[in-house]
């Protein structure tokens, strides 16, 4: 096992999460994803899914450069950070979009690093990608992901009967809730209708056995 300066977590995000791999903390097995090469232009059915990777890219679309170095390192599903898009911009934490290859990848800057969530491209046109969670500085629960064209808001259920509803930009939504806060489901109305996937808690689920 071999540590890394970098916080980079991914999770693969569809109708719920597969698997999870720290960058910062992770031995030489591969990653799944990691044998598939960069992309180099933003695929149709992307652009196609989420309006945002239409539009030009400028400098605050950039992440930050040691970011991207680590990025371009592993490249896991082939996503290119020099073709990001940010969609939601804040002090502490920001969430971009990362085109890869048949996926589509958010990602949420956490400090010197950062959180990955990469749905696959279908099932984001589909509207059947869930959300990730990851702790940020304090300790809060950063609940974060991608929605296609259309989607205007989502909702997050925290408990049995309280929701919190979220308006999406450019194709993203992000936010903190405080530490303890339980958290269940989220929901939205996708091109298929009403759909609603488990959220996982970060404290339970990258817990160290």
């Amino acid at each position: 096992m071999f540590k890394r300066g970098l916080l980079i977590i991914l999770t693969i995000v569809g109708l719920s999460a597969i698997a999870s791999v720290s960058v910062a903390d992770r031995d030489d097995s591969n990653p799944p994803g990691s044998d598939v090469p960069q992309v180099a232009a933003i695929e149709s059915d992307a652009k196609d899914a989420l309006s945002v990777l239409e539009t030009s890219r400028d400098t605050l679309d950039s992440m930050a450069s040691d970011v991207e170095a680590k990025i371009d390192e592993y490249a896991d599903f082939g996503m290119n950070p020099h073709l990001s898009r940010l969609l939601i911009a804040n002090t502490t934490n920001s969430l971009y979009v990362i085109p890869a290859r048949d996926h589509v990848c958010a990602s949420l800057t956490i400090g010197q690093g950062a959180a990955f969530s990469c749905p696959a491209t279908d099932d984001l046109a589909q509207g059947k990608a869930g959300a990730a969670t990851a702790t940020v500085e304090g300790g809060g629960i950063a609940i974060y992901g991608l929605v296609p064209d259309g989607v205007e808001s989502i909702s997050i259920q925290t408990d049995a009967t309280t929701s919190t509803e979220i308006a999406t930009e450019k194709n993203g939504y992000y936010t903190v809730l405080p530490a303890g806060t339980p958290v269940r489901t989220v929901r939205y109305v996708g091109p298929s209708g009403p759909v609603e996937y488990p959220i996982a808690d970060p404290a339970v689920a990258f817990e160290e056995p």
